[in-house]
């Protein structure tokens, strides 16, 4: 790894470590922090018939980084299988906290912003390309600097067509697709 790209990824765990505690995220599982925040936007209704008037508390889903660049490998596609096992992981440990933590009975959907292409929808996420201007065009080069500092292995291809998504999924399905039954 080039010293350029090594002090890359330090500066930006640091950004993450700050950013994390400023908004007091907590570990979920091994591949996710969730904070709760009151809805900014107008009010939301999901397909599944979830309705969030503006002020409601939701889950802020954040990614571990770091966490996804250790993950051990021998190529992109082993990379990829492991990292969704993880994620299920983090998922199923989310779901449970959904349903049996006091905290977070309250939040009705979890939500997060990420680089991935919209999938998901079996299992009750939801997912839109933010919406043109700085915000979209400032993750996006947030993203390839991630992918850039993190992955280089990553596909050049890829890099240039990062494009951030919202995606979203409400307490009822996260629960239903990845709770442990009782």
């Amino acid at each position: 790894m080039s010293g350029l790209r090594r002090a890359v990824r330090r500066l930006l765990e640091a950004i993450d470590e700050r950013y994390r505690r400023r908004l007091r995220l907590t570990p979920v599982g091994p591949l996710l922090f969730v904070g709760v925040e009151p809805l900014q936007a107008p009010a939301l209704e999901l397909a599944d018939g979830t309705r969030l008037p503006r002020g409601t508390p939701i889950g802020q889903l954040h990614f571990n980084n770091a966490r996804a660049a250790a993950i051990p490998a021998a190529n992109r596609l082993q990379n990829g299988v492991r990292f969704a096992r993880l994620l299920r992981h983090s998922l199923a440990e989310l779901a449970t906290r959904a349903r049996d933590d006091v905290a977070l009975r309250d939040v009705m959907v979890y939500e997060g912003v990420t680089w991935f292409a919209p999938h998901g929808g079996a299992v009750g996420f939801e997912s839109d390309l933010l919406p043109a201007g700085w915000r979209r065009r400032l993750l996006q080069a947030h993203f390839r600097l991630l992918l850039w500092a993190f992955s280089p292995t990553a596909d050049r291809r890829a890099l240039a067509e990062i494009a951030p998504r919202r995606f979203r999924i409400s307490r009822d399905a996260l629960i239903g697709n990845f709770a442990a039954r009782r």
